[in-house]
């Protein structure tokens, strides 16, 4: 029997409601399937067949440890998704990526970190955003990540000041269609469209409300589509966050690659999916 692992971490920040499911899932596709801790120093990584990243949502504020650990991991074991799949999407850069290749994303643009408050101004300047969103480049959930609005200005030097420094933020307008419409999360297994559902945006402190699956939208396919082809390595699952421009066109919010809630609990056909492509990694 291969030998499965789903990996999370020693402290979650909050509950992964797929983690019952994925295990079941992988079970039922006749694999041995575990739970395992990426920070767990006592996981022989060479007894399993694969390991999938799942819920190891602390990897934001442990950025090298978790570097350091892909490696290790990588030399004993198959990783799902590949290292440098996971190594190119852990930074939120990869937007400029993906924008530079002709996807459209939300407009982004880097705070380097050292930066000074002065090119968050120049930024806004530039930009005419007046509603404004800034979070860490490398981030899960809703990690710092805060929402400006025009006089502002005092309180978002402040938080480019204490955070800007250790790290690289990003700027982003706030997209005033996730009031109305949502965002749409828009689910992949082993590359193809599995189900799509929309949940609400959230900022630092904030709960993920979700709603149930949803009839997915042919342009989000093929904006999807798009994005998912920009990866450096074959995708098992992946998440494809949307949200409408102001002409009401699809745009990337988020392509999602390391670790994203599959909502397998609104779309119960996909854990059969999962488990299977899971199998068949082990295997191969």
């Amino acid at each position: 029997m291969k030998k499965v692992g789903l990996v999370t971490c020693l402290e979650i920040p909050e509950p992964d409601p797929d983690e019952e499911i994925q295990l079941q899932s992988v079970r039922d596709a006749g694999a041995d399937a575990q739970l395992i801790a990426w920070d767990d120093s006592t996981v022989d990584w060479s007894s399993f067949d694969v390991i999938v990243l799942r819920s190891c949502w602390d990897y934001p504020w442990r950025e090298q440890e978790f570097r350091n650990w892909l490696q290790i991991a990588d030399r004993a074991t198959r990783v799902m998704n590949p290292v440098e799949v996971i190594s190119w999407n852990l930074h939120k850069g990869y937007l400029l990526d993906l924008q530079q290749a002709g996807v459209p994303v939300v407009p982004t643009r880097l705070l380097e970190a050292g930066s000074g408050e002065e090119s968050l101004e120049k930024i806004l300047v530039e930009q005419g955003w007046d509603r404004y969103v800034i979070k860490p480049a490398i981030s899960a959930g809703s990690w710092l990540t805060a929402l400006f609005q025009e006089g502002d200005l005092p309180v978002a030097k402040r938080f480019v000041a204490e955070h800007a420094q250790q790290r690289d933020l990003l700027v982003q307008p706030y997209i005033e269609s996730v009031e109305s419409a949502g965002e749409r999360a828009n689910v992949y297994l082993d590359g193809n469209f599995s189900h799509c559902v929309i949940k609400s945006p959230r900022f630092t402190g904030d709960d993920e409300q979700v709603g149930e699956a949803q009839e997915v939208l042919p342009e989000d396919i093929l904006v999807g589509e798009q994005a998912l082809r920009c990866s450096p390595g074959p995708v098992l699952y992946g998440r494809v966050d949307t949200v409408r421009d102001v002409d009401g066109k699809s745009m990337v919010a988020e392509l999602e690659l390391i670790e994203p809630t599959l909502f397998l609990q609104q779309h119960p056909p996909a854990s059969a999916v999962f488990g299977a492509i899971c199998q068949r990694f082990a295997q191969s």
